[in-house]
């Protein structure tokens, strides 16, 4: 019993780290206010971030309902994120895609942000203003709201201010989205609009000709060194492998000219006995041996064999859905878009240069966009028949 008491803990013996405290209830509001869909790993990033001297993904204020979109964006990530990221133009696609992942946010919405910015697979770096308004665009119903949101979300005044941004941003996200095409389902292939063909670099452009005159070349090059033996086959394409029918071809075509050319030596000799004298049948063998033995070390020489390339497969894109979008939807007029940004741009003469919510609900606010008129009679009830004449019964 005494080695037990001795080894007993007391509140003398265990010592606790003055800011401990503090850290842990800091912590508990930030995981109530932020309400995680992952909290094992929203704390994960939440710690990282306070020791990298981070701004954590932390919400200024609780939000009901939690959840905005399929991905779990909300108008207060959207604040934060612009938070954390501001100060950059372009941003690179690692600290986009760990912020979004600070909030345990669906990595196919980034992916579908990422598509309509065009940016996706095809850049590493996305710019800010571009990506908070596509992201701003989840969020809303319709481009005019998208803008106000956008407005309320990239202010550095508090709450319940004016919201005012500059009007160079404003301008820089509404002419980016005006001419974004969201008002259906696309599919992008590895980061390009369905329909729409990649540029083809220049680079590949110069070596595609580049291998296409070395292949003419040695096609050049082989049917010169046929023709000095005699031989030019039709049809033989350089860049494919001769074959063995061919070659022997080449090799019974020339034994016939050295023997036709021995006949001819021996046919203009003077002495005419010797003109009658043959070469005997194993005399002609040894010949030929000789001859083929020769043709066969130097065949490499004669006919060149180059290799055939085999054509890459086709890799399979990778596909992405993106939904229609309302709070973008089609592309907007030019005449419509020249009406607005002249409001704004007078407008902002006596605002210090600076965007408000106020200017675009103002009654004189030329409209962001086109207004699409729906034919509502279709979805209303079919009225009841009332039956004429007869008579009535009690």
């Amino acid at each position: 019993m005494p080695e037990l008491i001795e080894q007993m803990y007391c509140s003398q013996q265990i010592v606790i780290p003055p800011k401990f405290p503090y850290i842990l209830k800091r912590y508990c509001k930030a995981a109530i206010k932020t309400q995680p869909y992952d909290l094992l790993r929203w704390s994960f990033e939440y710690f990282r971030a306070l020791a990298e001297h981070r701004a954590p993904p932390v919400k200024l204020r609780l939000e009901y309902p939690i959840y905005s979109t399929e991905g779990g964006l909300t108008r207060g990530c959207l604040k934060v994120l612009a938070n954390q990221m501001y100060g950059m133009t372009d941003v690179p696609m690692a600290v986009v895609k760990r912020a979004w992942q600070g909030f345990c946010l669906d990595h196919m919405e980034l992916k579908r942000i990422l598509c309509l910015c065009e940016v996706y697979l095809r850049q590493d770096s996305v710019p800010l203003l571009h990506f908070l308004a596509v992201a701003g665009g989840m969020l809303t119903k319709c481009l005019t709201h998208t803008m106000i949101l956008l407005c309320e979300s990239l202010t550095k005044e508090p709450d319940g201010g004016s919201a005012a941004i500059p009007m160079e941003d404003f301008l820089k996200m509404y002419r980016f989205l005006a001419q974004v095409d969201a008002s259906k389902d696309v599919q992008y292939h590895n980061g390009y609009r369905e329909g729409a063909a990649p540029a083809i670099p220049v680079m590949e452009v110069v070596q595609d000709d580049e291998e296409d005159q070395e292949a003419k070349k040695l096609k050049q090059l082989s049917a010169t060194k046929m023709q000095d033996f005699g031989y030019a086959p039709p049809g033989m394409v350089a860049g494919r492998q001769m074959s063995t029918t061919s070659g022997e071809f080449i090799v019974q075509t020339i034994e016939k000219e050295i023997m036709d050319y021995i006949d001819e030596q021996i046919a203009i000799l003077p002495d005419p006995d010797l003109k009658k004298k043959k070469a005997k049948p194993e005399e002609v063998a040894m010949i030929r041996d000789i001859l083929e033995q020769f043709l066969d070390d130097n065949m490499e020489i004669i006919v060149p064999e180059v290799e055939e390339i085999e054509e890459e497969e086709t890799p399979i894109p990778e596909i992405t859905m993106v939904y229609a979008v309302p709070g973008i939807g089609g592309p907007v007029d030019k005449e419509i878009m020249a009406d607005f940004e002249e409001f704004i741009k007078e407008v902002c003469k006596l605002q210090a240069e600076m965007v408000m919510p106020r200017n675009i609900r103002h009654f004189l606010c030329p409209p962001l966009e086109k207004y699409v008129e729906h034919d509502y009679t279709e979805f209303e009830p079919p009225k009841p028949e009332v039956t004429t004449g007869g008579t009535i019964t009690e």
